[in-house]
């Protein structure tokens, strides 16, 4: 039988900085380039229509670079160890060639069988870094020093026209794999989100990096202006249309300023993050300082059911009656982003004014999150949620930062146009409505919500509760061990 090389794609979706892809080119072997669309995976609670539209989107890009090199791009729809078991029956697989995948439970077990199906068939897989992140290690000594070294690091550059493209033929059993139709809602362009791919990612680059970054500091935490000039990028490197090694060597190209420092020390706690995330994922499913999962269960049972599923629905659909938070959550749901400040503000309204459940809370927003890495997502669900026990606790006030991060709700106006006949001080607060007002603007109940909770009272209610939780024994006694493990330190 024909031995063959496998280049195994899954978050990874370039040409440039691409490991797997130099290494197959260099190794003489035949190479199946690959993509697998996992019917498990797909039923994952964190994915959503959303996503796959960009991956399709992605492999359409990445598809088309590979012809120009005379090279094909292989989409499967079944389970990675199924197409193994399949490919094992017509070649000899020497060698599997991908990327490390920092992701979710389900991943993660994928990733175990695919590990355990090598090891009987003796088949050689390979697994090259993306980030700077260092597997099964506990603890931050030397990490810096890994992520600086990983950093400077030459670009890896695949030798396209050395790589040998495994040809199928239309009758080959493999063919029956293939994935022959995708899900219409997958195939239907939205103008309101990013496109994936490549070449978007790239042109997203150059326009950050030629013209947007000189305003970056300004408006990173203003939910109107970020989107014009922050850096747009985290969806290209979520799903690897852009490596962030070569997002850097771009950076460090440019003069030395705030914006491009600010944007730097960005990228960075991007992988210090995803290394929080790779030395304790059981926090996708557990409070990171255990103490806590007795004291919520104990604070679930004081809480009403049916009122917190109300809760959750009003919050869920911007629906709160607090105009910031019901933007933020209505921008999210059309074009799958809102900045990282309003993120966290989503975060702490959600588990501290109307104590949610933080998991609930946590996969409602990875679903609409269309740049949802797994690495940064939990850390910070965990970090907002106040469930470590050293972080600083942070109760956001929407009021205030409505005032202060959309002064002239140019935000809220665009996301919550039945405030727009409102004065606008009454677009930030519409409750302060006097009786003569209502009768010259409109009626103020049917027009908007009412608020979902007296944010004062709530408020109050949160930092008691917070700060009793936090000096309790059981939580400073877990601290010193997570301290070690998830702040870095030099060296």
């Amino acid at each position: 039988m024909l031995s063959i090389n496998l280049v195994w794609l899954k978050r990874d979706l370039r040409l440039e900085d691409h490991a797997p892809l130099a290494q197959a080119s260099i190794s003489g072997l035949p190479t199946l380039i690959c993509y697998c669309f996992e019917p498990n995976l797909l039923l994952d609670p964190h994915l959503h229509d959303s996503h796959q539209r960009f991956i399709v989107q992605s492999l359409t890009d990445l598809s088309q670079q590979l012809k120009r090199q005379h090279l094909s791009l292989n989409v499967f729809w079944c389970d990675m160890v199924t197409l193994l078991e399949e490919l094992d029956k017509h070649f000899v697989i020497e060698h599997i060639f991908s990327h490390e995948e920092i992701g979710v439970a389900s991943t993660f077990a994928r990733d175990k069988a695919v590990a355990s199906w090598c090891r009987q068939h003796q088949v050689k897989w390979q697994e090259f870094p993306q980030f700077a992140v260092q597997r099964g290690q506990f603890g931050r000594k030397g990490w810096s020093k890994f992520a600086d070294d990983f950093f400077d690091q030459a670009l890896v550059q695949p030798q396209l026209h050395k790589l040998k493209c495994l040809t199928l033929p239309p009758d080959h059993p493999i063919q029956q794999l293939k994935c022959k139709q995708l899900p219409s809602r997958w195939l239907q362009a939205n103008a309101d989100y990013q496109s994936g791919g490549e070449s978007e990612a790239q042109k997203q680059l150059n326009h950050f990096l030629d013209s947007a970054i000189s305003k970056y500091c300004f408006h990173i935490s203003k939910p109107d202006t970020s989107r014009l000039f922050s850096s747009r990028l985290s969806t290209y490197l979520a799903y690897g249309n852009l490596s962030l090694r070569s997002v850097l060597h771009r950076l460090k190209a440019l003069p030395s300023s705030r914006h491009r420092s600010a944007f730097y020390s960005r990228m960075r706690w991007h992988c210090h993050f995803v290394q929080k995330f790779e030395s304790d994922c059981r926090i996708e499913f557990e409070p990171l300082n255990p103490a806590y999962t007795r004291l919520l269960a104990q604070h679930q049972q004081t809480l009403n059911p049916s009122q917190q599923q109300e809760y959750f629905e009003a919050w869920a659909s911007g629906q709160t009656g607090y105009p910031l938070i019901d933007a933020c959550m209505r921008s999210l749901l059309r074009t799958g982003f809102v900045n990282f400040r309003m993120r966290s503000m989503l975060v702490s309204v959600a588990c501290h004014h109307l104590q949610l459940d933080w998991k609930q809370v946590a996969i409602h927003l990875a679903r609409h999150f269309l740049d949802f890495e797994p690495g940064i997502h939990y850390p910070q669900i965990q970090m907002q949620a106040g469930l470590t026990g050293f972080n600083t606790l942070r109760i956001y006030n929407p009021i205030q930062q409505s005032l202060k991060q959309d002064a002239q709700a140019h935000f809220i106006s665009e996301y919550v146009p039945e405030l727009n006949d409102f004065p606008l001080e009454l677009r930030h607060q519409p409750w302060l409505i006097t009786p003569m007002e209502a009768q010259m603007f409109s009626d103020l109940p049917e027009v908007y919500a009412k608020p979902l909770f007296d944010l004062t009272e709530t408020g109050r209610s949160a930092r008691e509760r917070l700060w009793a939780w936090r000096n309790s024994p059981e939580v400073k006694a877990s601290v010193p061990k997570l301290l070690r493990n998830q702040v870095s330190v030099n060296g």
